[in-house]
C-alpha cells in the first residue's frame, strides 16, 4: 500500500502549477501517490499536470467538468489508495521535508492526524502566517483542541496529514459549491480526534495571490458561506462536542471569523448589512453575553450594537475606531479604566458600563514596544529599543526586558522563572538591554518580552515593532561550552533566543573571480564523512547538493555561482528576480542550517532566523543589468 495520498485540485493555475507539483515530487518522503484533479481548466494547467503524470508514475491525472474546489477534492478522495491522506492547493508549495516531518510524528505517537506550521509565500519571501503564530509557536505531540485551545485557529485542510482510517471512519467530505469549505471539516476533525500532533516547523507555503482577500470578504456570497460554515460547526458541537468546546468555538467565531466581516460593514451595501445583523446577531444572542466578555472593549461595544440591531450607531463606532481611537485617551473612573468611546453616556441607548471597561486585552492600556537594533558586542548581544504605556504618560515608567521559556503560564513564569537582562535608559522611554549568553546554557528557545510599570499600572508585551531593517537581522554568538546562541526577530514580531548544541557556522567567505564562492567556518556536530552542503530554493523546493569538506572542527566548501546563475527561476516569478537559496549541512543523520557569524555581502546574506542564504541573479537578468550600467 502507498504510504501517502496527496489530492491536488487544479483549476486555471498554469503560472503556479509547475512549482507546486515540483515541490511534491521533491519530497524527502517519496512513497506517495499524487491525485491531480483537473476541474475543467481552460488554460494549460491540464497539459502541465499530464506531463508530470507521464514522467513520474506516482502522479495520476483525473479530469472533470468544472464543479469547484470541494467537488475536485471529493473526486480525488474517491481515487486515493494510501494509508495517509493530504491535500495541497495547486498554487501553493511544500517544503521538501513536509510529509517526512508529519509522517514521522504520526509514526511516533499514533495520533489521528498531524498538523504543521504555515508560512505565507509572496514572490520569493516567506513569513509566518500571523493567524497561526500562537498555534504553532512550539511543537506539541499527542495534544488535542480541548487541551490546547489555540488549535481552534487551525482550520485549513492543506497543512495536515490524516490517517485514512480516521478520515474514512468519520466520513468527512467537503461541502460543494461554497467558500470556506475547510471549516466544517477540519474543526469537527479536531474535536473527533483522539490526539493530534502539532509541528512548529513550516510544512506549507501558502501563496498570497494578487486578488485581495479583503475584497472577497466584501462579497455577500462570502458572508453567507462563512455564516453557514460557522453555524454548521456550532450545531455539530452542540450535538456531539463537549459543552466547553462549544463555548470556546462560539467565542472564537465571534472574535475571529465574524470580526473579519464586522469591521467591513462601512464598505458594503444594505443587503450585506441586513444579512449580517440578522444572522450574526442571532448567533451572538444564542451564544449569550459571556461570549463578549473576553473581547476588547471596542469590540464588545460593536457586538452590543449588533445584538441591538443598531446599524447607524455601529457605523459611527467603526468610524471612531478608524479615525479617533488612537488619539482618544482612556478614562480613569473610581480606580478603573474605561474606553472613552461613542455613546458611553447616551441616555437613550443606556449601554452597560462593563461594555466600556478596559482590561489587559485592550490596546488602550497596552504598552508599545519597538526594537531599533540587534547587535553583537563581543560575547554579548545588545538590544536597543523603546517601550511605554501611552495611556500613562504622566507617570514615570520603568522598563525591564525578560526572557522566559515558551509554554503554559507564561505570565506567571515571567515573574518567577525569567532571565532578567540589565536594562538601562536610553533616550526618552528608550532602553538598552545587554543579553549575557552565559544565562542561557540550556538548549532550546526563550521568548523575550518587555515589562513596563507606570505608577500602579503594570503591563507586559511579547510582540515588538521592528523599526529599521537591521532590527530584523539575527545575531549569532558562539558559546564557550560549544553551543551557539541566536537572537532573532520573527516575522510576526517575537524576539526569540535559541541555544543549539549542534551547529555549523560560516566564519569567512571569498569570491573566486566571478564564478565561485568559497566558504569556511566551524562545526560542532557529528556531521559524518558523507556530509554535503544542500541548497534549497524555498519558492519551489528545488534542492541541489555540493561537496562539503569537514576536518575535525573546521569545514569548507566551494559553490559554483555560474552553475547557479544558469538555473532558471520558478515559472511563476519574474525572470529578472534572483533566486534565494538557503544553506544546510546534511549528513550523519543530521540536517543543520548553516549560521552566519559576522560576515555577509552581496551574495551571502543572513536570514531572519540567523541562517545563511545565497542571492543569485539569473544569467539573463545579470547580463541585462551589466548592459544598463555600461
Amino acid at each position: 500500500m502507498t504510504r501517502i495520498s496527496v489530492v491536488v485540485p487544479i483549476y486555471n493555475v498554469e503560472q503556479y502549477l509547475g512549482s507546486c507539483l515540483r515541490s511534491v515530487a521533491a519530497q524527502t518522503e517519496s512513497d506517495l501517490e499524487v491525485i491531480m484533479v483537473d476541474d475543467g481548466s481552460t488554460d494549460s494547467s491540464a497539459a502541465i499536470a499530464a506531463e508530470f503524470a507521464q514522467r513520474d508514475p506516482r502522479f495520476r491525472l483525473v479530469s472533470q467538468p468544472n464543479a469547484g474546489l470541494s467537488a475536485a477534492r471529493n473526486t480525488g478522495l474517491d481515487e486515493v489508495r494510501g494509508e495517509f491522506l493530504a491535500f495541497l492547493d495547486s498554487d501553493d508549495v511544500l517544503p521538501a521535508d513536509a510529509y517526512e516531518r508529519l509522517l514521522g510524528a504520526l509514526e511516533e505517537t499514533g495520533s489521528d492526524f498531524a498538523t504543521g506550521n504555515v508560512h505565507r509565500l509572496e514572490g520569493t519571501d516567506t513569513a509566518q502566517a500571523p493567524f497561526l503564530a500562537r498555534t504553532f509557536e512550539r511543537t506539541r505531540l499527542r495534544t488535542h483542541v480541548m487541551r490546547f485551545r489555540p488549535l481552534l485557529a487551525d482550520r485549513t485542510a492543506w497543512n495536515k496529514l490524516y490517517r485514512r482510517e480516521f478520515w474514512d471512519r468519520h466520513g468527512f467530505r467537503f461541502p460543494e459549491g461554497r467558500l470556506y469549505e475547510d471549516i466544517p471539516v477540519t474543526l469537527p476533525a479536531h474535536f473527533s480526534a483522539r490526539s493530534v500532533d502539532v509541528l512548529a516547523e513550516p510544512v506549507y507555503y501558502w501563496r498570497i495571490r494578487e486578488r485581495s482577500i479583503t475584497q472577497r470578504r466584501l462579497e455577500i456570497r462570502a458572508l453567507l458561506d462563512r455564516l453557514t460554515a460557522i453555524e454548521e460547526v456550532r450545531d455539530h458541537l452542540a450535538a456531539n462536542g463537549p459543552r466547553k468546546g462549544l463555548k470556546w468555538y462560539e467565542q472564537s467565531a465571534v472574535a475571529d471569523d465574524l470580526r473579519l466581516h464586522l469591521d467591513l460593514l462601512d464598505r458594503v451595501d444594505d443587503d450585506y448589512r441586513e444579512l449580517f445583523l440578522d444572522r450574526a446577531g442571532a448567533f451572538v444572542e444564542r451564544a449569550g453575553w459571556d461570549v463578549l466578555r473576553s473581547l476588547p472593549a471596542i469590540d464588545r461595544l460593536k457586538w452590543h450594537l449588533v445584538r441591538e440591531r443598531r446599524m447607524p450607531e455601529l457605523l459611527e463606532v467603526l468610524r471612531f475606531q478608524q479615525q479617533d481611537l488612537a488619539s482618544t485617551p482612556p478614562l480613569r473612573i473610581r480606580g478603573r479604566w474605561y474606553g472613552d468611546y461613542p455613546f458611553r453616556t447616551d441616555p437613550e441607548l443606556r449601554i452597560p458600563g462593563w461594555v466600556y471597561r478596559l482590561g489587559r486585552q485592550d490596546v488602550d492600556l497596552a504598552p508599545s514596544a519597538h526594537v531599533a537594533a540587534l547587535e553583537r558586542d563581543g560575547d554579548r548581544v545588545v538590544i536597543r529599543g523603546s517601550a511605554a504605556i501611552q495611556a500613562a504618560t504622566r507617570d514615570a515608567q520603568r522598563v525591564t526586558l525578560v526572557a522566559v521559556r515558551p509554554g503554559r503560564w507564561q505570565a506567571l513564569r515571567s515573574r518567577v522563572a525569567a532571565v532578567r537582562m540589565p536594562t538601562t535608559a536610553g533616550s526618552r522611554e528608550g532602553f538598552v538591554a545587554r543579553l549575557d549568553p552565559r544565562a542561557f546554557r540550556r538548549e532550546g528557545d526563550w521568548e523575550l518580552s518587555v515589562h513596563v510599570r507606570a505608577g500602579a499600572l503594570s503591563r507586559r508585551r511579547s510582540r515588538f515593532v521592528l523599526d529599521v531593517p537591521r532590527a530584523a537581522s539575527a545575531v549569532n554568538v558562539p558559546l564557550g561550552d560549544g553551543g551557539m546562541l541566536t537572537v532573532a526577530a520573527t516575522a510576526w514580531g517575537k524576539l526569540v533566543v535559541r541555544v543549539r548544541r549542534e551547529w555549523m557556522a560560516i566564519a569567512e567567505h571569498r569570491l573566486d573571480g566571478d564564478e565561485a564562492l568559497e566558504l569556511s567556518g566551524g562545526v560542532h556536530a557529528a556531521a559524518g564523512a558523507d556530509a554535503v552542503l544542500e541548497l534549497r530554493r524555498e519558492t519551489d523546493a528545488l534542492t541541489l547538493t555540493f561537496p562539503l569538506d569537514v576536518d575535525g572542527e573546521a569545514w569548507s566548501a566551494r559553490l559554483p555561482l555560474g552553475e547557479l546563475r544558469s538555473i532558471a527561476p520558478p515559472a511563476d516569478l519574474d525572470p529578472d528576480v534572483g533566486g534565494v537559496w538557503e544553506l544546510w549541512a546534511v549528513g550523519g543523520g543530521l540536517r543543520i542550517p548553516l549560521s552566519v557569524l559576522d560576515t555577509t555581502g552581496d551574495v551571502l546574506t543572513r536570514t531572519r532566523q540567523g541562517g545563511a542564504a545565497l542571492k543569485v541573479q539569473p544569467e539573463a537578468a545579470r547580463a541585462g543589468s551589466q548592459v544598463e550600467r555600461t
